[in-house]
């Protein structure tokens, strides 16, 4: 599934992780807006889902700004699939599936790595 949506982005596995990862985060970064945007009135400060709908707008904010640098930081592909592992590890926003996935897809790189050498 996530193999196939790499495959379709043209790119070489480790850039298709990350380009998947900011993908999930930015989804449930805009769902959670919506949810924000959508939310009944009147809202009273005290209102627990509703404060806690903008703790984890604030979090994905941080976690998809988080990614993108690691990009950013990270050109070589082993420093890739190291800081993708890292950030799979504490990544509180992206589902063990859409982990064990992405780990997936690194793992089918380095095995083909291995066997190219």
């Amino acid at each position: 599934m996530i193999a196939r949506a790499g495959d379709e982005l043209g790119l070489p596995p480790v850039h298709s992780a990350w380009a998947i990862i900011r993908q999930r985060l930015e989804e449930e970064l805009h769902r959670v807006c919506e949810e924000i945007r959508n939310y009944p009135p009147p809202i009273p400060a005290c209102d627990a889902q509703f404060n806690y709908l903008l703790e984890e707008r604030e979090a994905l904010s941080s976690e998809l700004l988080r990614a993108r640098a690691q990009v950013s930081e990270n050109s070589e592909s082993a420093d890739l699939r190291q800081s993708i592992d890292a950030f799979l590890s504490s990544s509180k926003h992206l589902g063990d599936s859409v982990k064990r996935d992405i780990r997936a897809l690194i793992n089918n790189e380095n095995r083909r790595g291995e066997y190219e050498q």
